[in-house]
């Protein structure tokens, strides 16, 4: 019996890492989406130790503290150390985009050689490769097995951290699931970080979309309507006071939004000033992505006095008003024009006793936002360590100085100083700072795999918060629960917390927010089998982070929609969107999700028959995927090779490219890839004649799947099951186990597994000369033959059988259009004896 090839797909489920202030998102995002899963690497030079995958370098025994810049640097040198690295791809690397300035990537190496022991002159580690950009030198060997984390330290004896980095969800950047048909799709719901992209696995091709009324989200507007964007101040004075460009901002913002006024957060701002590069072009760009009704123009002046701020208040028609106050220190003049300024809205101020002697707290608070917001941890660390020790003690202090932590990717230490905050704060002391720390702390018990327990700490959150906060705060938790309940698989709630937060992000203007909530919802509608709901969310969210030229979201979005269409039986579609993907190549923030962004084109490729041009792609991959650091990767890529060697008869390859997967990758973040790998170690088994050996694995395979309680996954092994019982030549049972599988398969309603079922099926009746069991079964899948090969050439093949010379003729034709590089069987080109057709038997010219 010859088997159709499987379609696979996989929702991106692995979510990039956000970075700090940004949100969890399922999905994908490399979580995010997206990222993927690593394995610890552990490489020693010189007498320092590196651990790439707790991102630690040790000087001997003590730990070194670098910005995490400043250890991409180190750490992408060391991993390419065969060859010379150019400045344009370090830059892209590091920074995710290739036009950094000069002086920004000098300033960072200088800072690397340093943290070496290494210099410009010396050059005994990084080497200057004239012209071109840098090479590592020294030796390096790889050390066998894991480093044990250190003991976790008390935070607050020596930095104070910031607000962790939110983890954003995806269901993906987003990691990835099967591919080609079979389809399996993933969609992650993860932190983007759903850095748990990895965690939902289902396997159709990749599911983002929201299974909220898309309906509705698109009915409601993108940010409240009456939202102030609060823009970076002009500074005229010294360059030891460049930080108050962001300072006031966000001081002002906050003045604001504690009056009561719906502020843009500040992280909306920064991004849109990254993404138009030109900062005179900021009012332009804010305006565009944000769509505010008032833009507040700060600027700070110092004089021989104090200082002046003045705010400008600009409505949508560019008409200004200005309001200015002098003070000792900016600050204290920020908050008088603040005033002010809430005067001429007519609001009332944000009153607080004792501000006064406030100030000189409130100075630094405002100096280390305005570091973070830069993205500048190093910055932000030296401020903390030089505080007073009594103002290193404060909840305010040590909230940030967890999330300087978590920006340093040290969720472990940030969790720890998190928990003893919550218990130095009361919820009856101050709730809104207790829910702040709580929510943080949820969001670092994601980013560590433990999402029950974040779950139950941010309900407690949002319980202290009993509708009190600012709807930004409100907003977040609700993100951050329903990636923590969508990684349980607790899938209608998870729904119900993202739309409150859509709800209370509309309300904040949080227009990043609402693109990770489209993200996140994506990834979960996914999972929960709905692609076309997942398509839509996707392509809301890339819109959103195309205009903030996020770029690790953007291709999250981007390549989930490939899975989505690849799903819905959408191939051409599939194929134009991986093209709009390619104008991020060179601009990512990881190597991890540029190959994902490979192997969706790639699987695109090859849904359209373009085998060449898919060999090609997947060839490069496995050359460069790191099977260790990305081991999902290198599994995807692998079955994806293995469905073309397939198809190619090439049965032996296919089980040599997948067998290792189905034996070695049994963790449950690699679920997804395991199981597509399984299916198709199977079939290759049975192309091979060795049934007995596919027998012994398809019990395994049905165990574990039902073990999963992913559908998805129990398809494809009830699939597996009828198909080796067929080929036993146990037809009864055979068909009876068919039927069940596309019984489940209709349930779901997806088109992709309905396909694999009902070709596998149909060509088994067919093959037998069932013919009229088998019509009903290909008429399943007439509505996907005007642009699925798989299911226009399962008509030929029908007809074929049928004796029905003009239905093959022109379905023949029409399979051929599709084709491109795939075989049509030779006897299916050769016309049908036109035969009489019994009860349920036909002899059709062979």
């Amino acid at each position: 019996m010859e088997a159709a090839l499987p379609r696979h797909a996989a929702w991106r489920e692995l979510a990039p890492a956000g970075a700090p202030g940004r949100d969890l998102a399922l999905w994908s995002a490399p979580r995010a989406d997206i990222t993927l899963a690593r394995v610890s690497q552990r490489l020693r030079f010189h007498q320092f130790v590196i651990d790439l995958a707790a991102r630690e370098l040790r000087d001997g025994e003590r730990l070194l503290q670098l910005s995490p810049k400043i250890f991409d640097c180190i750490a992408y040198l060391l991993e390419n150390r065969e060859r010379a690295v150019g400045r344009d791809e370090l830059m892209a690397a590091v920074w995710g985009r290739a036009d950094t300035a000069d002086s920004q990537l000098g300033q960072a190496m200088l800072k690397a050689r340093r943290a070496l022991g290494d210099s410009g002159e010396a050059q005994h580690t990084i080497r200057t490769v004239a012209g071109f950009g840098y090479r590592w030198i020294a030796d390096v060997q790889e050390i066998e097995g894991s480093a044990e984390a250190p003991p976790p330290r008390d935070v607050a004896e020596d930095v104070v951290a910031a607000e962790p980095a939110d983890v954003e969800v995806a269901a993906a950047h987003a990691a990835p699931q099967v591919g080609a048909r079979p389809r399996w799709i993933a969609y992650g719901v993860a932190a983007v970080a759903l850095l748990a992209v990895l965690a939902f696995g289902a396997w159709h091709r990749q599911r983002q979309q929201t299974p909220a009324s898309s309906a509705a989200a698109a009915a409601v507007p993108a940010a409240a309507p009456d939202t102030i964007v609060v823009l970076p101040a002009r500074v005229d004075a010294g360059a030891e006071f460049a930080w108050l460009r962001l300072g006031v901002m966000e001081f002002v913002a906050t003045r604001l939004r504690a009056a009561g006024q719906v502020v843009a957060p500040s992280e909306n701002v920064v991004s849109a000033l990254r993404a138009g590069g030109d900062p005179e072009q900021l009012p332009a760009a804010a305006r565009a992505v944000l769509k505010p009704r008032y833009l507040v123009v700060p600027s700070a002046r110092r004089t021989d006095h104090g200082w002046i701020v003045g705010l400008e208040l600009q409505d949508r028609d560019k008409a200004a008003r200005e309001v200015s106050a002098n003070g000792d220190d900016a600050i204290a003049a920020a908050r008088a024009a603040s005033e002010r300024l809430l005067d001429l809205l007519g609001r009332k101020q944000a009153g607080a006793a004792n501000e006064a002697a406030q100030l000189p707290s409130q100075e630094l608070l405002s100096r280390i936002d305005a570091a973070l917001l830069a993205d500048d941890l190093d910055s932000a660390r030296r401020l903390l360590q030089a505080a007073p020790p009594e103002q290193r003690r404060t909840p305010q202090l040590r909230l940030r100085l967890a999330q300087v932590e978590a920006g340093a990717g040290r969720f472990e230490v940030a969790d720890t100083e998190l928990q003893r905050l919550l218990a130095d704060v009361p919820p009856e002391t101050d709730p809104v700072l207790r829910a702040s720390i709580a929510g943080s702390r949820g969001a670092m018990l994601i980013r560590l795999g433990k999402a029950s327990e974040a779950e139950t700490v941010l309900t407690g959150s949002l319980q202290v918060l009993d509708g009190r906060g600012d709807p930004a705060l409100l907003g977040k938790m609700h993100m951050r629960r329903g990636v923590a309940r969508a990684l349980q698989g607790k899938a209608d709630e998870a729904m119900a917390d993202f739309a409150q937060s859509r709800i209370a992000m509309q309300l904040a203007g949080d227009a990043l927010g609402l693109a990770q909530i489209d993200l996140n919802e994506g990834a979960l509608s996914g999972v929960r089998n709905h692609p076309a709901d997942a398509l839509e969310s996707f392509q809301r969210a890339e819109r959103q982070f195309e205009r903030f030229g996020i770029s690790s979201e953007w291709v999250t979005a981007l390549t989930n929609q490939v899975v989505a269409h690849r799903t819905l039986l959408q191939p051409v579609q599939a194929l134009a969107v991986s093209q709009r993907s390619l104008s991020l190549l060179g601009k990512l923030p990881s190597p991890d999700l540029e190959h994902l962004l490979k192997l969706r084109r790639a699987q695109a490729f090859a849904d359209n028959g373009r085998w060449s041009d898919a060999d090609m792609l997947l060839g490069e991959l496995a050359r460069v995927i790191d099977p260790l650091r990305e081991a999902e990767l290198a599994a995807l890529n692998a079955s994806e090779r293995a469905l073309l060697e397939l198809a190619r008869g090439r049965a032996a390859e296919a089980f040599a490219l997948t067998e290792p997967t189905v034996e070695k990758l049994t963790a449950p973040e690699f679920a997804s890839a395991r199981s597509e790998a399984w299916f198709l170690a199977i079939r290759a088994l049975h192309a091979q004649g060795r049934l007995d050996e596919a027998g012994r694995q398809v019990p395994r395979y049905l165990a574990w799947a039902a073990a999963s309680g992913n559908t998805n996954f129990t398809i494809h092994a009830q699939l597996a099951e009828a198909e080796q019982v067929a080929a036993e030549r146990r037809y009864a049972d055979a068909d009876r186990r068919y039927e069940e599988a596309l019984r489940a398969a209709n349930a779901q309603n997806v088109p992709a597994d309905i396909a694999d079922v009902a070709e596998s099926w149909a060509v088994s009746l067919i093959a037998r000369g069932e013919l009229i069991r088998a019509a009903p079964v290909v008429g399943q899948l007439a509505r996907f033959a005007e642009h699925d090969f798989g299911s226009a050439l399962l008509q030929v093949r029908l007809y074929h059988a049928l004796g029905q010379n003009e239905a093959w003729r022109s379905a023949l034709e029409h399979a051929r259009a599709l084709a491109m590089e795939r075989p049509i069987p030779a006897e299916l080109a050769k016309p049908p004896v036109t035969v009489k057709i019994g009860s349920t038997t036909a002899d059709a010219a062979r």
